[in-house]
């Protein structure tokens, strides 16, 4: 499908199933509107006219995750949200894990390092391919070349020793033999950026399944925020559970107990060319005391690197078409109150 149809037809699906949101007798927008789009990050309302690249912000598709990792277009944002955020949080969480993979040594990974020779210093990659083979590309045109001369020197360093039997009038020869070389790696990543682009992603992956009604949860405002200004230090540091969850739990799920830890975990994977990994990331449930869910993390699952400290018990919302199905349309919703007991009054989020 070309990308103009994938876009009508996202757009379409959404529209439709916002107009089934607006139905609730509760959810009112002032001017009201038919037939429009909502951008998941801004909440602006867009329409079909909207679609059209000529403008200044037209609805752009949204890979989710982004395709560079495995995902592929399942959204529309506005072009000043993806440019805004997809694009700086992107390449910081590729490039994170791409070096991830490189300082394992997986088959298949590359990065970018300097070796080093007695303070001599040249520029290279460090390639692991298919096989496993390890394989080391110095270069010399992105590096000093005086450096680059005398590193050459080093690793190939000649050694003057007597051979009498082979040269006896001479009485020596000279073999090579290459200095100890001191390795690092280059670090083209952000931690804290490539962990926001794994709440965007967590965010965009939620919208994609469940539709507008996930949401009208204003506990998500301060997601939002974070996502449109990863400069600014928002959120606290964690937003994930580093524990490996059984398969059939990718996907949306509910923290049902210890019930400050109700929310929403989205669990996902992502895929590099030398391995899949898989990233649950909470997000804040529509309660009243929804938004303490990262501080809560931190003090009660979690240590320092968010390592798994106590045990959880949640439930994995069934698999179903939540987008295109009336009868679905507040699923999020109603799962959220029959896994929590809880019930609260939806009402659409402030921008």
């Amino acid at each position: 499908m070309k990308p103009k149809q994938k876009r009508e037809k996202i757009f379409y699906i959404f529209s439709q199933n916002l107009d089934w949101v607006k139905k609730h007798h509760q959810i009112r927008f002032e001017p009201d509107f038919e037939n429009g789009y909502i951008c998941p990050l801004c909440i602006e309302v867009f329409f079909k006219e909207d679609l059209n690249v000529n403008l200044n912000n037209f609805l752009t598709l949204e890979d989710v995750p982004p395709a560079s990792l495995g995902g592929k277009a399942r959204i529309l944002t506005c072009k000043k949200c993806n440019s805004r955020s997809g694009h700086k949080l992107d390449s910081h969480l590729l490039n994170a894990l791409l070096e991830a993979d490189s300082k394992l040594f997986l088959p298949n990974s590359e990065t970018l390092s300097t070796f080093e020779i007695d303070g001599n210093v040249i520029n290279g990659k460090i390639k692991i391919d298919n096989e496993g083979k390890f394989l080391i590309d110095f270069q010399k045109q992105y590096s000093n070349p005086q450096s680059s001369k005398e590193f050459k020197k080093g690793l190939f360093n000649s050694e003057t020793v007597y051979n009498p039997i082979f040269y006896p009038n001479i009485r020596y020869t000279t073999r090579f033999k290459s200095k100890e070389i001191t390795m690092k790696f280059k670090k083209t990543s952000d931690e804290r950026r490539a962990a926001i682009a794994l709440l965007r992603i967590a965010y965009l992956h939620a919208f994609s399944k469940l539709g507008n009604s996930f949401i009208i949860n204003n506990n998500l405002k301060i997601v939002r925020e974070q996502i449109l200004n990863p400069e600014k230090e928002i959120l606290p540091k964690i937003f994930w559970i580093k524990y490996e969850f059984p398969e059939d739990c990718e996907g949306i799920n509910i923290i049902t107990l210890p019930k400050k830890l109700n929310c929403y975990l989205v669990t996902f994977r992502l895929i590099t060319k030398s391995i899949s990994r898989q990233f649950s990331i909470a997000l804040p449930g529509p309660s009243e005391f929804g938004s303490d869910i990262y501080k809560n993390l931190e003090e009660i699952l979690c240590v320092g690197d968010g390592t798994e400290k106590e045990g959880i018990t949640f439930e994995t919302l069934p698999d179903r078409d939540y987008i295109k199905d009336e009868d679905l349309v507040f699923g999020s919703h109603y799962y959220w109150q029959e896994y929590t007991k809880e019930s609260y009054k939806p009402r659409f989020p402030e921008k």
